[in-house]
Protein backbone atom coordinates (compact mmCIF):
# COMPACT_ATOMS: atom_id res chain seq x y z
CA UNK A 1 0.00 0.00 0.00
CA UNK A 2 1.17 3.32 -0.82
CA UNK A 3 1.54 6.79 1.54
CA UNK A 4 -0.49 10.34 1.18
CA UNK A 5 2.43 12.83 -0.31
CA UNK A 6 0.37 15.60 0.85
CA UNK A 7 -2.45 16.11 3.22
CA UNK A 8 -3.75 19.30 1.45
CA UNK A 9 -7.05 18.43 0.02
CA UNK A 10 -7.63 21.36 -1.68
CA UNK A 11 -5.00 20.80 -4.13
CA UNK A 12 -6.30 17.28 -5.01
CA UNK A 13 -8.63 17.39 -8.19
CA UNK A 14 -9.93 13.74 -7.10
CA UNK A 15 -10.90 14.37 -3.55
CA UNK A 16 -13.85 13.72 -2.20
CA UNK A 17 -14.88 14.23 1.46
CA UNK A 18 -16.97 10.86 1.92
CA UNK A 19 -14.02 8.44 2.79
CA UNK A 20 -13.52 10.52 5.91
CA UNK A 21 -17.09 10.85 7.02
CA UNK A 22 -18.96 8.40 5.80
CA UNK A 23 -20.20 4.38 5.00
CA UNK A 24 -22.60 3.05 2.42
CA UNK A 25 -23.98 -0.56 2.10
CA UNK A 26 -25.76 -2.83 -0.21
CA UNK A 27 -28.42 -4.92 0.76
CA UNK A 28 -26.50 -7.63 1.65
CA UNK A 29 -23.86 -5.74 4.32
CA UNK A 30 -21.12 -4.88 2.07
CA UNK A 31 -19.37 -1.50 3.14
CA UNK A 32 -19.31 1.03 -0.02
CA UNK A 33 -17.14 4.31 -0.32
CA UNK A 34 -20.62 6.28 -1.48
CA UNK A 35 -23.87 4.32 -2.91
CA UNK A 36 -22.66 4.63 -6.65
CA UNK A 37 -19.07 3.31 -5.93
CA UNK A 38 -18.29 0.37 -8.22
CA UNK A 39 -17.08 -2.85 -7.66
CA UNK A 40 -16.74 -4.05 -4.22
CA UNK A 41 -14.48 -3.53 -1.56
CA UNK A 42 -14.19 -7.13 0.18
CA UNK A 43 -15.48 -6.05 4.05
CA UNK A 44 -19.02 -6.71 5.20
CA UNK A 45 -21.07 -5.65 8.28
CA UNK A 46 -22.24 -9.19 8.49
CA UNK A 47 -18.88 -9.98 10.21
CA UNK A 48 -17.36 -6.57 11.33
CA UNK A 49 -18.11 -3.29 12.99
CA UNK A 50 -18.95 0.10 11.07
CA UNK A 51 -14.97 1.52 12.76
CA UNK A 52 -13.52 -1.72 11.40
CA UNK A 53 -14.86 -1.05 8.01
CA UNK A 54 -14.09 2.60 7.68
CA UNK A 55 -10.20 1.53 8.44
CA UNK A 56 -10.26 -1.30 5.81
CA UNK A 57 -7.81 -1.91 3.10
CA UNK A 58 -10.50 -0.67 0.59
CA UNK A 59 -11.54 2.78 2.54
CA UNK A 60 -7.72 3.38 3.30
CA UNK A 61 -6.29 2.98 0.10
CA UNK A 62 -9.04 5.28 -1.28
CA UNK A 63 -8.57 7.89 0.79
CA UNK A 64 -4.88 7.64 0.09
CA UNK A 65 -5.32 7.98 -3.56
CA UNK A 66 -7.84 10.92 -3.27
CA UNK A 67 -5.20 12.73 -1.26
CA UNK A 68 -2.57 11.96 -4.16
CA UNK A 69 -4.65 13.15 -6.79
CA UNK A 70 -5.32 9.76 -8.14
CA UNK A 71 -8.92 8.11 -9.69
CA UNK A 72 -9.57 5.11 -7.27
CA UNK A 73 -11.04 2.87 -9.48
CA UNK A 74 -14.13 2.45 -6.95
CA UNK A 75 -14.82 5.90 -8.36
CA UNK A 76 -15.50 5.52 -12.06
CA UNK A 77 -19.03 6.57 -12.20
CA UNK A 78 -18.35 9.82 -11.01
CA UNK A 79 -15.61 10.60 -13.80
CA UNK A 80 -17.49 9.31 -16.10
CA UNK A 81 -20.65 12.06 -15.06
CA UNK A 82 -18.26 14.59 -15.43
CA UNK A 83 -16.77 14.20 -18.02
CA UNK A 84 -20.39 14.05 -19.80
CA UNK A 85 -20.32 17.57 -17.96
CA UNK A 86 -22.62 15.82 -15.38
CA UNK A 87 -22.61 17.80 -11.97
CA UNK A 88 -21.50 13.83 -10.43
CA UNK A 89 -22.25 12.28 -6.74
CA UNK A 90 -18.22 14.11 -5.85
CA UNK A 91 -18.97 17.06 -6.42
CA UNK A 92 -22.44 17.08 -5.32
CA UNK A 93 -21.13 15.85 -1.65
CA UNK A 94 -18.02 18.12 -1.48
CA UNK A 95 -20.16 21.06 -1.71
CA UNK A 96 -22.86 19.80 0.67
CA UNK A 97 -20.52 18.86 3.69
CA UNK A 98 -18.51 22.45 2.89
CA UNK A 99 -21.78 23.97 3.82
CA UNK A 100 -22.93 21.17 6.90
CA UNK A 101 -19.73 21.78 8.67
CA UNK A 102 -17.03 24.30 6.98
CA UNK A 103 -13.86 23.95 5.07
CA UNK A 104 -11.89 24.39 8.45
CA UNK A 105 -13.15 21.44 9.81
CA UNK A 106 -12.90 19.13 6.65
CA UNK A 107 -9.32 20.50 7.02
CA UNK A 108 -9.32 19.44 10.03
CA UNK A 109 -10.59 16.09 9.65
CA UNK A 110 -8.53 15.43 6.85
CA UNK A 111 -5.04 16.18 8.50
CA UNK A 112 -6.05 14.18 11.36
CA UNK A 113 -5.58 10.91 8.65
CA UNK A 114 -1.82 8.80 8.84
CA UNK A 115 0.40 8.42 6.22
CA UNK A 116 -1.56 5.02 5.86
CA UNK A 117 -4.88 6.10 5.25
CA UNK A 118 -6.04 5.46 8.81
CA UNK A 119 -8.32 7.65 10.39
CA UNK A 120 -9.82 8.28 14.02
CA UNK A 121 -12.97 10.07 13.83
CA UNK A 122 -16.44 9.02 14.28
CA UNK A 123 -18.76 8.85 11.38
CA UNK A 124 -20.61 12.19 9.81
CA UNK A 125 -23.21 10.61 8.01
CA UNK A 126 -24.25 6.58 6.84
CA UNK A 127 -26.36 5.68 3.81
CA UNK A 128 -27.29 2.01 4.47
CA UNK A 129 -29.62 -0.15 2.39
CA UNK A 130 -31.46 -2.20 4.72
CA UNK A 131 -31.37 -5.30 2.98
CA UNK A 132 -33.63 -6.42 0.04
CA UNK A 133 -37.46 -6.54 1.53
CA UNK A 134 -39.34 -4.55 -0.55
CA UNK A 135 -42.88 -4.67 -2.51
CA UNK A 136 -41.93 -3.75 -6.10
CA UNK A 137 -39.85 -5.39 -8.73
CA UNK A 138 -38.17 -2.32 -10.64
CA UNK A 139 -37.19 -3.35 -14.01
CA UNK A 140 -33.78 -2.12 -13.33
CA UNK A 141 -33.19 -3.86 -9.76
CA UNK A 142 -32.10 -7.69 -9.42
CA UNK A 143 -32.83 -10.03 -6.34
CA UNK A 144 -30.08 -8.08 -4.06
CA UNK A 145 -32.22 -5.43 -4.18
CA UNK A 146 -35.93 -6.68 -3.85
CA UNK A 147 -37.09 -10.09 -2.47
CA UNK A 148 -40.41 -9.58 -5.00
CA UNK A 149 -37.23 -10.48 -7.90
CA UNK A 150 -35.65 -13.96 -6.38
CA UNK A 151 -39.02 -16.25 -8.41
CA UNK A 152 -38.43 -14.07 -11.89
CA UNK A 153 -34.68 -13.95 -11.83
CA UNK A 154 -34.53 -18.00 -11.57
CA UNK A 155 -36.79 -17.98 -15.06
CA UNK A 156 -34.65 -15.06 -16.71
CA UNK A 157 -31.37 -16.90 -16.14
CA UNK A 158 -32.66 -19.84 -18.10
CA UNK A 159 -34.89 -18.85 -20.68
CA UNK A 160 -33.27 -14.82 -22.07
CA UNK A 161 -32.01 -15.84 -25.62
CA UNK A 162 -29.14 -13.32 -25.84
CA UNK A 163 -26.17 -12.56 -23.30
CA UNK A 164 -28.87 -10.81 -20.96
CA UNK A 165 -29.26 -13.41 -19.40
CA UNK A 166 -25.56 -13.48 -18.13
CA UNK A 167 -27.24 -10.50 -16.35
CA UNK A 168 -28.70 -12.99 -14.05
CA UNK A 169 -26.86 -15.88 -13.89
CA UNK A 170 -25.73 -15.87 -10.17
CA UNK A 171 -28.20 -13.37 -9.17
CA UNK A 172 -31.33 -15.43 -8.71
CA UNK A 173 -29.49 -17.31 -5.32
CA UNK A 174 -29.95 -15.35 -2.59
CA UNK A 175 -28.17 -16.13 1.09
CA UNK A 176 -31.48 -14.54 2.96
CA UNK A 177 -29.58 -14.13 6.52
CA UNK A 178 -26.65 -12.01 4.73
CA UNK A 179 -29.39 -9.62 3.52
CA UNK A 180 -30.49 -9.41 7.75
CA UNK A 181 -26.73 -7.83 8.79
CA UNK A 182 -29.18 -4.67 10.54
CA UNK A 183 -30.47 -7.18 12.98
CA UNK A 184 -26.73 -8.05 14.51
CA UNK A 185 -26.28 -6.35 17.87
CA UNK A 186 -22.76 -6.05 17.61
CA UNK A 187 -23.47 -4.45 14.66
CA UNK A 188 -25.95 -2.53 15.81
CA UNK A 189 -23.88 -1.38 19.23
CA UNK A 190 -20.86 -0.13 16.92
CA UNK A 191 -22.92 2.47 14.64
CA UNK A 192 -24.65 3.63 17.98
CA UNK A 193 -20.81 3.89 19.15
CA UNK A 194 -20.12 5.77 15.95
CA UNK A 195 -23.03 8.61 15.90
CA UNK A 196 -21.78 11.22 18.45
CA UNK A 197 -20.80 13.86 15.34
CA UNK A 198 -23.35 12.17 13.27
CA UNK A 199 -24.88 14.73 10.85
CA UNK A 200 -27.15 12.68 8.27
CA UNK A 201 -28.58 9.98 7.46
CA UNK A 202 -29.86 7.83 4.43
CA UNK A 203 -31.87 5.25 4.25
CA UNK A 204 -33.07 2.41 1.39
CA UNK A 205 -33.45 -1.17 0.62
CA UNK A 206 -35.19 -2.69 -0.54
CA UNK A 207 -38.04 -0.77 0.71
CA UNK A 208 -36.84 0.72 4.46
CA UNK A 209 -40.30 1.76 4.98
CA UNK A 210 -40.85 -2.37 4.99
CA UNK A 211 -38.50 -3.01 7.53
CA UNK A 212 -39.63 -2.88 10.96
CA UNK A 213 -35.96 -2.77 12.41
CA UNK A 214 -35.73 0.60 10.79
CA UNK A 215 -38.17 2.05 12.86
CA UNK A 216 -36.19 0.53 16.11
CA UNK A 217 -33.42 2.25 15.07
CA UNK A 218 -35.11 5.52 14.56
CA UNK A 219 -36.60 5.28 17.93
CA UNK A 220 -32.91 4.49 19.56
CA UNK A 221 -31.59 7.67 18.47
CA UNK A 222 -34.56 9.38 19.55
CA UNK A 223 -34.17 7.74 22.92
CA UNK A 224 -30.24 8.59 23.23
CA UNK A 225 -30.82 12.11 21.92
CA UNK A 226 -28.57 12.20 19.05
CA UNK A 227 -31.93 12.65 16.56
CA UNK A 228 -31.95 16.10 16.68
CA UNK A 229 -28.63 16.87 15.25
CA UNK A 230 -29.23 14.56 12.40
CA UNK A 231 -30.76 14.98 9.18
CA UNK A 232 -32.69 11.22 7.82
CA UNK A 233 -32.92 11.18 4.47
CA UNK A 234 -35.06 8.38 2.84
CA UNK A 235 -35.36 6.75 -0.81
CA UNK A 236 -38.72 5.16 -0.76
CA UNK A 237 -41.35 3.94 -3.46
CA UNK A 238 -44.39 5.94 -2.17
CA UNK A 239 -46.31 2.98 -1.76
CA UNK A 240 -46.29 3.40 1.78
CA UNK A 241 -47.18 6.21 4.18
CA UNK A 242 -46.31 5.35 7.75
CA UNK A 243 -48.13 7.77 10.58
CA UNK A 244 -46.13 6.62 13.32
CA UNK A 245 -43.07 7.57 11.60
CA UNK A 246 -44.12 10.61 10.81
CA UNK A 247 -44.68 11.16 14.66
CA UNK A 248 -41.32 10.10 15.47
CA UNK A 249 -39.18 12.25 12.60
CA UNK A 250 -40.57 15.36 14.76
CA UNK A 251 -37.09 14.37 16.84
CA UNK A 252 -34.63 14.86 14.02
CA UNK A 253 -33.49 18.03 12.90
CA UNK A 254 -34.69 17.40 9.41
CA UNK A 255 -36.23 14.55 7.10
CA UNK A 256 -35.80 14.43 3.57
CA UNK A 257 -37.75 11.54 1.82
CA UNK A 258 -37.23 10.89 -1.70
CA UNK A 259 -39.96 9.68 -3.65
CA UNK A 260 -38.08 7.00 -6.52
CA UNK A 261 -40.53 7.55 -9.26
CA UNK A 262 -40.08 7.16 -13.02
CA UNK A 263 -42.80 8.49 -14.97
CA UNK A 264 -46.88 8.67 -14.67
CA UNK A 265 -49.37 5.88 -15.29
CA UNK A 266 -48.01 3.09 -17.03
CA UNK A 267 -44.50 4.26 -17.38
CA UNK A 268 -44.11 4.48 -13.71
CA UNK A 269 -46.30 0.81 -13.47
CA UNK A 270 -44.03 -0.76 -15.90
CA UNK A 271 -40.57 0.54 -14.36
CA UNK A 272 -41.32 0.48 -10.42
CA UNK A 273 -43.87 -2.70 -11.53
CA UNK A 274 -46.20 -3.33 -9.92
CA UNK A 275 -46.82 -0.06 -8.57
CA UNK A 276 -50.09 1.51 -8.99
CA UNK A 277 -50.46 5.35 -9.86
CA UNK A 278 -53.28 6.37 -7.57
CA UNK A 279 -51.72 4.54 -4.45
CA UNK A 280 -48.72 6.83 -4.87
CA UNK A 281 -50.36 10.12 -5.48
CA UNK A 282 -52.82 8.86 -2.30
CA UNK A 283 -49.57 8.62 -0.07
CA UNK A 284 -47.56 11.74 -2.33
CA UNK A 285 -50.93 13.95 -0.51
CA UNK A 286 -50.31 12.82 2.62
CA UNK A 287 -47.33 13.31 2.77
CA UNK A 288 -47.40 16.82 1.29
CA UNK A 289 -50.80 17.99 3.72
CA UNK A 290 -49.07 16.15 7.01
CA UNK A 291 -45.50 17.25 6.97
CA UNK A 292 -44.27 19.07 9.70
CA UNK A 293 -42.12 22.04 9.68
CA UNK A 294 -39.01 19.98 9.25
CA UNK A 295 -39.69 17.56 6.83
CA UNK A 296 -39.35 18.34 2.75
CA UNK A 297 -39.63 15.88 -0.14
CA UNK A 298 -37.96 15.36 -3.62
CA UNK A 299 -38.84 13.78 -6.56
CA UNK A 300 -35.93 10.97 -7.65
CA UNK A 301 -36.35 10.36 -11.21
CA UNK A 302 -33.84 7.73 -12.72
CA UNK A 303 -33.01 8.40 -16.18
CA UNK A 304 -32.98 5.66 -18.47
CA UNK A 305 -33.47 4.43 -22.11
CA UNK A 306 -37.52 3.45 -21.34
CA UNK A 307 -38.30 6.82 -19.92
CA UNK A 308 -36.00 9.82 -21.20
CA UNK A 309 -38.41 11.13 -23.77
CA UNK A 310 -41.05 11.33 -21.10
CA UNK A 311 -39.40 13.75 -19.44
CA UNK A 312 -41.45 16.80 -20.18
CA UNK A 313 -44.56 15.05 -19.43
CA UNK A 314 -42.97 14.10 -15.88
CA UNK A 315 -42.11 17.65 -15.20
CA UNK A 316 -46.10 18.82 -16.49
CA UNK A 317 -47.34 16.19 -14.14
CA UNK A 318 -45.68 17.69 -11.48
CA UNK A 319 -46.12 21.37 -12.15
CA UNK A 320 -50.14 20.15 -12.20
CA UNK A 321 -50.06 18.99 -8.66
CA UNK A 322 -49.10 22.53 -6.81
CA UNK A 323 -47.43 20.42 -4.20
CA UNK A 324 -47.15 22.43 -1.16
CA UNK A 325 -43.84 20.94 -0.35
CA UNK A 326 -42.51 18.28 -2.77
CA UNK A 327 -39.98 19.39 -5.05
CA UNK A 328 -38.99 22.26 -3.11
CA UNK A 329 -35.51 22.67 -1.40
CA UNK A 330 -35.60 23.35 2.39
CA UNK A 331 -33.29 26.57 2.09
CA UNK A 332 -35.89 28.26 -0.07
CA UNK A 333 -39.34 27.19 -0.07
CA UNK A 334 -41.17 30.15 -1.35
CA UNK A 335 -38.64 31.28 -4.23
CA UNK A 336 -37.52 28.07 -5.06
CA UNK A 337 -38.81 26.35 -8.43
CA UNK A 338 -39.94 22.81 -8.75
CA UNK A 339 -36.70 20.90 -9.25
CA UNK A 340 -36.40 17.29 -9.88
CA UNK A 341 -33.55 15.27 -8.90
CA UNK A 342 -32.61 13.31 -12.25
CA UNK A 343 -30.44 9.94 -11.46
CA UNK A 344 -28.50 8.35 -14.19
CA UNK A 345 -29.10 4.45 -14.84
CA UNK A 346 -25.65 2.94 -15.38
CA UNK A 347 -26.76 -1.00 -15.29
CA UNK A 348 -27.91 -2.70 -16.84
CA UNK A 349 -26.28 -1.42 -19.69
CA UNK A 350 -29.04 -2.34 -22.06
CA UNK A 351 -31.77 -0.44 -20.36
CA UNK A 352 -29.14 2.94 -20.49
CA UNK A 353 -29.88 5.61 -22.50
CA UNK A 354 -26.82 5.04 -25.09
CA UNK A 355 -28.53 1.76 -26.68
CA UNK A 356 -31.12 4.48 -27.90
CA UNK A 357 -30.70 4.28 -31.94
CA UNK A 358 -29.27 7.79 -33.39
CA UNK A 359 -32.12 8.54 -34.85
CA UNK A 360 -33.93 8.40 -31.96
CA UNK A 361 -31.49 10.13 -29.95
CA UNK A 362 -31.96 13.45 -31.93
CA UNK A 363 -35.66 13.17 -31.40
CA UNK A 364 -35.37 12.89 -27.47
CA UNK A 365 -32.41 15.79 -27.73
CA UNK A 366 -34.49 18.19 -29.77
CA UNK A 367 -37.21 17.44 -27.35
CA UNK A 368 -35.94 17.80 -24.20
CA UNK A 369 -34.22 20.81 -25.12
CA UNK A 370 -37.34 22.75 -26.62
CA UNK A 371 -38.97 21.90 -23.58
CA UNK A 372 -35.97 23.13 -21.01
CA UNK A 373 -35.77 26.24 -23.09
CA UNK A 374 -39.69 27.14 -23.26
CA UNK A 375 -39.83 26.58 -19.75
CA UNK A 376 -36.85 27.95 -17.33
CA UNK A 377 -39.39 30.45 -15.67
CA UNK A 378 -41.52 27.54 -14.51
CA UNK A 379 -38.80 24.94 -13.51
CA UNK A 380 -34.98 24.05 -12.99
CA UNK A 381 -34.37 21.35 -15.45
CA UNK A 382 -30.94 22.37 -17.07
CA UNK A 383 -29.98 19.15 -15.27
CA UNK A 384 -31.88 17.64 -18.24
CA UNK A 385 -28.59 18.21 -20.74
CA UNK A 386 -26.35 16.05 -18.52
CA UNK A 387 -28.73 13.64 -19.07
CA UNK A 388 -28.89 13.92 -22.88
CA UNK A 389 -25.15 14.40 -23.03
CA UNK A 390 -24.82 11.26 -20.98
CA UNK A 391 -27.30 9.13 -23.90
CA UNK A 392 -24.81 11.09 -26.65
CA UNK A 393 -22.13 10.12 -25.06
CA UNK A 394 -21.46 6.80 -26.68
CA UNK A 395 -23.34 3.92 -29.11
CA UNK A 396 -24.51 1.04 -27.05
CA UNK A 397 -27.18 -0.28 -30.06
CA UNK A 398 -25.33 -3.62 -30.45
CA UNK A 399 -26.88 -3.97 -26.91
CA UNK A 400 -30.54 -3.49 -28.31
CA UNK A 401 -31.56 -7.39 -29.38
CA UNK A 402 -30.44 -8.16 -25.13
CA UNK A 403 -33.13 -5.34 -24.17
CA UNK A 404 -36.10 -6.68 -26.74
CA UNK A 405 -35.03 -9.89 -25.26
CA UNK A 406 -35.39 -8.79 -21.65
CA UNK A 407 -38.79 -6.84 -22.32
CA UNK A 408 -40.45 -9.71 -23.90
CA UNK A 409 -39.65 -12.19 -21.36
CA UNK A 410 -41.05 -10.03 -18.55
CA UNK A 411 -44.14 -9.21 -20.38
CA UNK A 412 -44.92 -12.61 -21.01
CA UNK A 413 -44.03 -13.27 -17.24
CA UNK A 414 -46.14 -10.00 -16.07
CA UNK A 415 -48.49 -9.74 -18.57
CA UNK A 416 -47.27 -6.92 -20.05
CA UNK A 417 -47.37 -5.18 -22.99
CA UNK A 418 -43.71 -2.13 -23.31
CA UNK A 419 -45.14 -0.97 -27.02
CA UNK A 420 -48.48 -0.29 -24.85
CA UNK A 421 -46.46 1.69 -22.04
CA UNK A 422 -44.38 3.22 -24.39
CA UNK A 423 -46.47 4.11 -27.17
CA UNK A 424 -44.66 7.34 -28.21
CA UNK A 425 -40.98 5.88 -27.82
CA UNK A 426 -42.27 2.58 -29.89
CA UNK A 427 -43.92 5.11 -32.75
CA UNK A 428 -39.91 6.36 -33.46
CA UNK A 429 -38.69 2.84 -34.19
CA UNK A 430 -37.85 1.47 -30.61
CA UNK A 431 -36.76 -2.10 -30.96
CA UNK A 432 -37.73 -2.54 -34.35
CA UNK A 433 -35.84 -4.21 -35.94
CA UNK A 434 -34.08 -5.88 -33.53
Amino acid sequence: MSKIKNKDWTKSKTFCFLPWAHIATWPDGTALLCCVAKGTSGVNLNDTTVKNAINSNHFKEARIAMLNGDKYPACQPCWDEENSGITSHRLRENKNWRLRIGEDTIDSIVKKTLSDGTIRTDLYYVDFRLGNTCNLSCVMCRPVDSSKWIKESKILSEELKTDAKYDWKGKSFIEREKYEWYKNPEFLESFYDSCSNMKMMIFAGGEPLLIAEHKLIIKELVKRDYAKNIQVNYHTNGTIYDSELMELWKNFKSVEIYFSIDGIENVNRYIRYPSMHDLVMKNLRKYDDNASDNMYFQLLHTVQALNILYLPEFYEWILLQKFKKINLTPEALVDEDPTIILGSLHWPQYLSTKILPQKIKRRVTRKLTKYVEANRDKLKADNVYGSLDLMNSEDWTHLLPQTKDYLEKLDELRNLNYKESFKELIKLGFLKDE
